[in-house]
């Protein structure tokens, strides 16, 4: 079985959730004995598991648009007379979809630029376009059913065509630690993440409940993170309030095994990959009370209103309290979200 997986926005040296779903997904579909894996990357970005790529230039000079209808059009080219399996996130739709190919799976991680989360006017008008393209292309690869019901909900796009293939996590051999940080939220700094009531929140745990404790905050800045360092100094939490710009992957896995309590107030998601990582690691979570965090968590968390700090702290106190590594959750974890089992049904998936 020969599959191109193509993503011109996967950045090797950065740790995301979009960018793990490339190089675990892809790790584990080139383990296969039955596939031929290529990898289509931009200069650069080659992943090291990858055995064989095509690469295509970075035109960093170029503006966002041109850059844009360039890879177009290389796609386009690749793709036209390719029967391989293709599963791409790049946005428009190359144009080989459209030419009936059944073996063509866009890749949806969410739909914000159709809620208030989108990032960018441009994208909030290209959202038009981008479920037009959705509703023709042939078959819709999603990472949660929350976003599938989304894609039928808001963009018409028919329900038979859309498979669901959850993000994983990678079964390693733990290194478990000594716990000592309280509170660990990993996510960008943006609006839909929602960090200022986890700070208020946070503010009154340490008043009234532990004054040593500390929250971890790893994330890039995507315009947010100067308003959450002053309402961090403004609250006299900056001791107690610890930001990280990124980690590695050890790293990450190495903060995880020291956490009591993994914490997320996100607004709005496609999946939530740190949550599962954090059940993975042993971490107590506490997260909104979204449809998507119902969905990958289920009763393995304690849930809260995001936009209540009472109902914050609750849930922070909660989780707080019960023991780590809660043999119920690992399991669950394991059984659910391992990557061999997200691509080896996805291999049965387009063998029928």
């Amino acid at each position: 079985m020969k599959i191109f997986l193509c993503s011109l926005y996967y950045e090797s040296k950065r740790v995301t959730g979009a960018n793990k779903r490339f190089d675990y997904f892809g790790k584990y579909l080139a383990r296969n004995e039955e596939v031929s894996l290529t990898v289509i990357v931009r200069d650069g970005e080659i992943p090291s598991w990858a055995t064989d790529a095509i690469v295509l230039p970075k035109y960093q000079y170029l503006p966002p648009l041109f850059r844009r209808i360039l890879y177009w059009l290389h796609l386009s080219k690749i793709f036209f007379k390719c029967d391989n399996i293709i599963i791409s996130d790049f946005m428009p739709i190359p144009f080989i979809p459209f030419k009936g190919n059944d073996n063509y799976y866009q890749l949806v991680h969410d739909i914000r630029n159709f809620t208030d989360y989108n990032r960018a006017f441009f994208k909030k008008m290209a959202s038009v376009f981008q479920g037009y393209q959705w509703r023709k292309t042939q078959n819709i690869l999603t990472v949660s059913n929350f976003t599938k019901w989304q894609l039928i909900r808001y963009c018409n796009v028919n329900e038979n065509k859309i498979k669901v293939s959850y993000n994983g996590i990678e079964l390693i051999e733990r290194n478990k630690l000594v716990r000592d940080i309280d509170f660990l939220y990993i996510a960008t700094f943006e609006k839909r993440k929602n960090h200022d009531n986890l700070i208020k929140a946070f503010y009154y745990y340490v008043n009234e409940i532990n004054t040593n404790a500390k929250l971890y905050l790893i994330g890039r800045d995507l315009g947010y993170k100067k308003s959450i360092l002053e309402l961090v100094s403004s609250l006299q939490l900056s001791q107690s309030v610890i930001f990280i710009d990124s980690v590695s992957e050890n790293e990450l896995s190495r903060i995880y095994e020291r956490t009591h309590c993994f914490i997320s107030p996100s607004l709005y998601e496609g999946f939530g990959m740190p949550i599962i990582e954090a059940m993975y690691h042993g971490c107590n979570v506490a997260c909104s009370n979204i449809d998507v965090f119902r969905e990958i968590a289920q009763n393995h968390a304690s849930y809260f209103e995001p936009d209540n700090i009472h109902s914050i702290i609750d849930a922070m106190c909660l989780a707080r309290e019960y023991e780590n590594n809660n043999p119920e959750t690992l399991h669950y974890v394991n059984v659910n979200f391992s990557w061999d089992s997200i691509t080896a049904k996805f291999l049965e998936d387009v063998r029928y």
